[in-house]
């Protein structure tokens, strides 16, 4: 314990420091040690006097007495030990130490910490969440959004019921119950919903020129169900309402935040990879059941002259970008998945029927 001289009320002293007091110890006329204990909180002034340094005290009671001392020691010491009261002019160090400080202090560490998992954590979460979901779960959701988006369309029946005859014949294994929509749109675009829906508008049936080509399109969209990509992309694009919602509270859960939300499903944006794995599994699936995989060449050739100013509307490429790469790898894929006639010759019956339609 370190102990300092100074004087008290003209008698010698010795002072010792402790976190919130300052003891003043001195041998009284009946030599008995006595000690006098000033809290921080009632040390009102830390004058500098001509022959030293004086503390001005007082008392609960207001009394008021002096503390003399010279001791440059003393006096760094009262100014590291009290540093947080008024005496001693550190301002900073009283702030940092008020309550409202250090409530703001921590009110800011919150609202830190919601930001970082705002911007960078909730969209990672989401592609966890979304993986973890069991595919019944996946399938009842996507019905749930399927019929919050359809609501919005006027079904074509007559198209829809020969497109679903026609994927039905391409025999395509994705492990989910495809479900296919044709809508009346003169948007050009198709989009997949996680579990099993795909909805086509009609305007982009138009552009397909062959069977191949249609086949590379359902087998593209299909794809993407297959491989979770519509299901992870909802859960990233939403997870920060999701996780706002999770911090703060609400009455509407994950499962309603993505269905009030499922009208986004046509424009959500794949990025090159899962383009590139699509346009890989599509072509693996053309392949497997005998379809001329040539069609997904050819639906690449007819997307890249649409961003070339051709007759295809953007809706279709804004989500679905083609890009050198893209058309490069799936030529490459040609010698993993070559090219052969189409074997079954009911899809070009169907085909056909369904052209007849427009």
């Amino acid at each position: 314990m370190t102990t300092y001289s100074a004087t008290y009320n003209h008698l010698p002293v010795t002072v010792i420091l402790s976190p919130v007091t300052l003891t003043i110890r001195y041998t009284d006329e009946n030599n008995q040690q006595q000690d006098i204990h000033w809290l921080g909180d009632h040390i009102k002034q830390l004058e500098e006097t001509t022959n030293g340094y004086m503390l001005h005290y007082t008392g609960p009671g207001g009394e008021n007495s002096n503390l003399q001392f010279s001791s440059q020691e003393l006096l760094q010491a009262i100014k590291k030990n009290f540093r947080h009261q008024k005496f001693t002019g550190n301002a900073p160090a009283r702030a940092f130490n008020s309550v409202l400080s250090k409530m703001v202090l921590i009110a800011g560490i919150i609202c830190g910490l919601i930001l970082i998992g705002y911007s960078w954590i909730a969209p990672w979460l989401g592609g966890k969440v979304a993986n973890s979901f069991s595919k019944e779960t996946e399938i009842s959701l996507g019905q749930e959004m399927y019929e919050a988006t359809i609501a919005a369309y006027e079904v074509d029946s007559v198209k829809t019921r020969l497109l679903n005859q026609f994927y039905k014949q391409l025999h395509y294994q994705t492990g989910y119950p495809i479900n296919i929509t044709v809508v009346k749109s003169p948007e050009v675009n198709a989009f997949a919903v996680p579990g099993g829906h795909i909805v086509v508008f009609d305007a982009i049936l138009d552009n397909m020129k062959t069977t191949e080509e249609l086949a590379a399109l359902l087998g593209h969209e299909a794809s993407h169900i297959a491989l979770r990509h519509s299901l992870n992309n909802m859960f990233k694009s939403l997870s920060r309402q999701m996780f706002l919602t999770l911090i703060f509270g609400s009455d509407a859960g994950i499962t309603s935040i993505l269905v009030q939300n499922a009208d986004r499903l046509k424009g959500l944006e794949y990025s090159r990879e899962l383009e590139t794995e699509a346009d890989n599994n599509g072509m693996k699936l053309m392949h497997e059941n005998k379809v001329d995989t040539e069609g997904m060449v050819r639906l690449m050739n007819l997307l890249n002259d649409a961003t070339k100013g051709g007759s295809l509307a953007v809706n279709f490429l804004s989500t679905h970008p083609v890009f050198d790469k893209r058309v490069a790898n799936v030529k490459a894929q040609l010698r993993n998945y070559p090219s052969a006639p189409t074997a079954d010759s009911t899809l070009q019956t169907t085909f056909h029927a369904l052209y007849e339609n427009f």
